[in-house]
């Protein structure tokens, strides 16, 4: 026993807990310079001094007796000299050096422990073996950062596991540090601190070891040069806190883990990037079998897919949910789905206690690193519905110029708590969005929260009304409104032309479900309505029904509320427009027939004529043809009355397609050719289309096959222009049946898959009756 013993005992202890001699002084209020003499042997222990040690390191009861057995115990009588044995004493004239501490042939061993339940991340590790080829590792630094954008995605847990994986390849040993780059209780750990740990781990003599800290960095660079070390720098802040401690030698390994993506760190230094997404579905799945039996997840298995998208595939966030389960093996995971469901709540379940197991904590560490103006807009993205916002959308949320929006998204981006799936998207997971709404709720002033608010209804209702003006400025389906000015601050998007139209629709679609159902939240309900008026015609024409019936109940919804009877005569007909494309009849001749009447009462006489073309369409899909001929015939004395050249060319159509049905062919046809010079002298392009589609369908019942073809196709031609992509399924199949009677099969079974694609897209149901042509034709 004795002061080598203790000394070697307090060294231990103190890099079990990964602490430089200056930090434990600090935690101490032993000086460091008295630390450094009790580690190399050179000097007893006070009695006091072991207490405060122990008490800062948090040993338990029985190891601090031990230290006070071995600080009281004297030291051994020093064994006699051999003769000749010059290494007893020193040379003559010079002063004795004082003994070094304990040495041991065994290389620093600090990994933390590897969990036992390490689930997935098959790419990453294969990505990381590859850094180290045959025969000798690779060189230089890998960054770990989490695309995924935040603490808790496991970034440490991977470092660890495939260090503890490789250690065999590190004989000389393996180092670790937390750098302590978020922690807000404490600053960042300094290179130098690190490289005096590092350099005791090493066994360094203490006296040995430079007093200003370059001189420190140089000595571990040097006591590193040649050795085949395996070094993980974990929770580092940014670039300039590591780059110090990278060896100089290709034969060490530095794993480098951090919540910002240190880009100066791969552009300098040659560091590989590893981007860390949460987990997959499979892996998440995974996780839960390891930790509450493979059984009980197969057993409950849409609950603990539940949980897994409830946790947001979040390693931290499943873990604890995991825990939570396993402490109680007799209550059902969907008891735990249940809890979690609720999104104001969720994060509180979501923490173990301690502030590493709690998910709300751990963002915060990265959270409260944000600049101001960064940290401002992180709150404001929690008022956004999701799942993705453009730098346009979230210049108008926070009331900024796009250019110091965009440098503020990319702050975010860096700091792992934004992820950017494409350029100019943004999007944070279920779990990320939770808390900045927490903060945004704790931070922002009401009035602030509904001015933003009001700025993001306002840029998707003032785009989405350009875009429709642009794709549709030729379409009866829709009609222009009057627009309140937007709010200050806000700037909607640049749309130059309908395919940028389209384009737009085509991105925004599931943003935009999402906007409307928060300004009903938000009882925005003139945003609700107008917001949902913008999108009708890009549902109809693309087919997207259940979003269609969705927003029109919802701004049904909404214009009750306010009692407006053309809103709520509009909401009417597009249920019963959307009820009449999925087959349900009868509840959209209901719809139709209360848009009518409240029409009529309206005097609103064009809106009359065309809702009373969609009670046609009605009649006809359940073959009562004389009665859409009749109802096509009042919309057209109507529309001749009104002089509306459009109406007269859609009821004219709709009169010749229902004579077509009751086999009047020769009849039919007139009408469709004078319908079609009042499209062209209307400039209806989606009219055209539909009037080229009767014809070729009348030439077909003909048996002038050759003069339908170039009808469809023209059909089909402007179809394709403005972007109505449901009904060039219906077009496709007339030009298959066609090209089936000039006896080429191949022609029509390429037409009729064409046809079907686009169908089975949209979950339609007249895609039985295309693949029924086609089953007959392998028959």
């Amino acid at each position: 026993m004795g002061a080598a013993v203790f000394a070697a005992l307090l060294r231990e202890r103190r890099l079990a807990a990964g602490w430089s001699q200056d930090e434990l002084a600090r935690r101490s209020g032993v000086s460091a310079r008295s630390i450094s003499a009790l580690e190399a042997g050179g000097r007893r222990a006070r009695m006091s001094s072991v207490v405060r040690l122990a008490e800062a390191l948090g040993v338990d009861p029985d190891t601090r007796a031990r230290w006070l057995t071995a600080a009281r115990d004297p030291e051994p009588a020093p064994a006699a000299a051999a003769p000749g044995d010059t290494a007893a004493t020193a040379p003559a004239g010079l002063p004795e050096r004082p003994a070094g501490p304990p040495r041991t042939s065994a290389p620093p061993q600090q990994l933390p422990l590897s969990i036992r339940h390490f689930t997935g991340r098959s790419r990453e590790l294969r990505a990381l073996d590859e850094l180290l080829p045959d025969g000798a590792p690779g060189c230089g630094a890998v960054v770990i950062s989490a695309i995924a954008g935040t603490a808790g995605v496991g970034k440490t847990t991977l470092a660890v596991h495939f260090a503890h994986r490789v250690a065999g390849r590190f004989p000389d040993g393996q180092l670790f540090a937390d750098l302590r780059g978020f922690d807000p209780a404490r600053a960042p750990v300094a290179a130098a601190d690190v490289a005096r740990g590092f350099l005791d781990a090493l066994g360094v003599p203490a006296l040995r070891v430079p007093a200003d800290p370059d001189g420190q960095l140089a000595l571990l660079r040097s006591r590193l040069a040649g050795t085949r070390t395996l070094i993980v720098l974990d929770n580092v802040r940014e670039a300039d806190q590591v780059r110090p401690l990278l060896p100089g030698s290709d034969t060490c390994l530095v794993l480098v883990t951090s919540r910002n993506r240190l880009p100066a760190l791969i552009a300098l230094d040659g560091a590989v990037p590893l981007p860390l997404d949460v987990l997959t579905t499979a892996e998440a799945r995974e996780l839960f079998a390891r930790r509450l039996g493979a059984d009980r997840v197969a057993e409950q298995q849409d609950a603990a897919d539940e949980l897994i998208d409830l946790c947001a595939r979040l390693p931290l966030a499943l873990n604890i949910a995991a825990a939570r389960a396993a402490d109680r093996p007799g209550t059902p995971l969907a008891v735990w789905a249940a809890e979690l469901r609720d999104s104001r709540v969720r994060l509180d379940l979501l923490s173990a206690g301690d502030g590493h197991a709690d998910v709300r904590v751990v963002f915060s560490w990265s959270y409260r690193a944000l600049a101001p103006q960064a940290a401002r807009l992180f709150r404001l993205l929690g008022l956004h519905p999701g799942p993705q916002i453009s730098t346009a959308a979230a210049a108008s949320l926070a009331g900024l110029p796009p250019a110091r929006t965009r440098a503020l998204l990319e702050d975010l981006h860096r700091a792992h708590l934004i992820t950017a799936p494409e350029q100019d998207r943004y999007t944070f997971h279920d779990l990320l969005r939770a808390y900045a709404a927490e903060q945004a709720a704790a931070l922002e002033p009401p009035q602030e929260r509904d001015a933003a608010t009001l700025r993001m209804l306002d840029h998707y209702l003032h785009t989405a009304h350009r875009a429709a003006c642009l794709a549709y400025a030729d379409d009866v389906s829709w009609q222009s409104f009057e627009l309140a000015p937007p709010a200050a601050g806000v700037t909607p998007e640049e749309l130059a032309d309908r395919g940028q139209a389209l384009a737009w629709y085509r991105e925004e679609q599931p943003v935009l479900e999402r906007i409307v159902d928060a300004a009903l939240r938000a009882g925005a309900d003139p945003h609700v309505w107008q917001l949902v008026a913008a999108q009708v015609p890009y549902l109809l024409k693309s087919g997207l029904w259940q979003q269609w019936q969705w927003a029109s109940e919802t701004a049904l919804a909404a214009a009750e509320r306010t009692g407006d009877p053309g809103r709520r005569a509009h909401a009417h007909r597009w249920l019963g427009q959307v009820h009449r494309s999925q087959g349900r009849q009868q509840p959209a001749r209901r719809e139709l027939r209360s848009a009518l009447a409240l029409f009529e009462a309206l005097g609103d006489r064009p809106r009359e004529g065309r809702t009373r073309l969609d009670l046609a369409i009605a009649h006809g899909e359940e073959h009562a043809d004389a009665e859409a001929v009749a109802e096509s015939r009042r919309a057209l004395e109507l529309f001749r009355e009104l002089g509306d050249l459009s109406g007269q060319a859609l009821a004219l159509n709709s009169i010749g397609w229902y004579l077509t049905q009751q086999g009047e062919l020769r009849a039919a046809l007139p009408q469709c050719r004078l319908a079609l010079d009042l499209a062209r002298e209307a400039g209806n392009l989606p009219g055209q289309s539909s009037i080229w589609d009767s014809i070729g369908f009348i030439h077909h019942h003909l048996g002038e096959y050759r003069e339908a073809i170039p009808a469809y196709q023209e059909s089909l031609r402007l179809r394709r222009a403005i972007g109505d992509y449901f009904l060039q399924a219906d077009i496709h199949t007339h030009l298959g049946d066609t090209h089936l009677a000039l006896g080429d099969p191949g022609t029509a079974r390429a037409e009729w898959l064409r046809g079907l694609a686009i169908l089975e897209d949209l979950q339609h149901r007249d895609a039985d009756a295309v693949r029924a042509r086609l089953a007959r034709l392998e028959d």
